[in-house]
């Protein structure tokens, strides 16, 4: 039997106190064809290249700060494998990831993307007991084509997914222009193209902990994603007008969320013909 190659994807910045633990973990992996790519993103130093240097699959590419969009992309174009799984440098791997996925993809061919739910660890790497993913509810909502249930509601979580290659085309990759979210535009428009599965099973590790290097928490840098995201719809050749006034209306659902959260002491509130009648509008308008 053949084992596809899988290119693992570990952009990195300025940011070298959990590499070695992301990098290990795929090492660490039940499935042993990967090749692993460290992208610097023009870090200040070459910390991560003597990092590298301790892993025989592990290969250290540097380019000029480009934003973590760019540097997934750098690996995509680079990357021999059949298979893309992207780790960020502060996540981590449950050692069976790979191989479950893998076998998911050779199985079913119709799906393109497989994804689970995470659990969170603290600065230490800690499990602190809770998880990321779906209620136990909604499990059923997060495989098969999900793009209107998942639209303007959720994504899979950054170190879960393994995505054949065939995914990326030049209409669907990360918006190098999105320094905050991009994870979020890119999976809303895969799940317009693509099915996906969804295991139920912590299959990764995200680490929360206080650090202003973190993008994820500065949700007031996430205001106006949107706009941008219809924008990048249409330019997938979208021209559907019932389906591109849907995708505005959750945008807009969307957009006003993050605003409010970000200003709850003055929310946004729009009329009924705004919200119903002119939600593209008001995309383009307010944010």
């Amino acid at each position: 039997m053949t084992f596809p190659l899988v290119t693992a994807i570990i952009p990195t910045y300025n940011r070298k106190e959990y590499l070695e633990n992301a990098i290990q973990s795929v090492a660490n992996q039940s499935y042993s064809n990967i090749e692993i790519l460290v992208i610097d993103d023009g870090s200040y130093s070459n910390y991560a290249q003597s990092i590298c240097d301790k892993f025989s699959n592990c290969y250290y590419l540097y380019k000029e700060n480009g934003g973590l969009s760019s540097a997934r992309n750098y690996g995509i174009n680079l990357s021999k494998g059949e298979y893309i799984a992207f780790l960020d440098d502060d996540d981590f791997w449950e050692s069976s990831k790979i191989e479950k996925q893998v076998k998911v993809l050779l199985e079913n061919s119709s799906i393109d993307c497989v994804h689970s739910s995470a659990a969170v660890v603290d600065e230490s790497g800690i499990p602190t007991g809770d998880l990321i993913g779906a209620a136990q509810n909604k499990i059923h909502k997060r495989s098969g084509y999900v793009f209107w249930n998942a639209l303007g509601t959720w994504v899979v979580k950054s170190p879960t997914p393994l995505i054949r290659k065939k995914v990326f085309q030049p209409d669907l990759l990360f918006d190098e222009s999105i320094k905050v979210g991009e994870d979020v535009d890119f999976y809303q428009r895969m799940f317009y193209r693509h099915k996906v599965l969804y295991i139920n099973e912590p299959l990764a590790f995200y680490r929360e902990y206080n650090s202003s290097k973190r993008l994820s928490v500065h949700l007031e840098k996430y205001i106006g994603i949107e706009k941008k995201m219809y924008l990048n719809f249409k330019m997938m050749g979208i021209k559907n007008p019932i389906v591109l006034y849907r995708v505005g209306r959750r945008l807009l659902c969307s957009a006003m969320r993050t605003w409010n959260r970000v200003h709850n002491q003055n929310p946004m509130q729009l009329s009924f013909i705004d919200f119903y009648f002119r939600p593209v509008f008001c995309l383009n308008s307010f944010f």
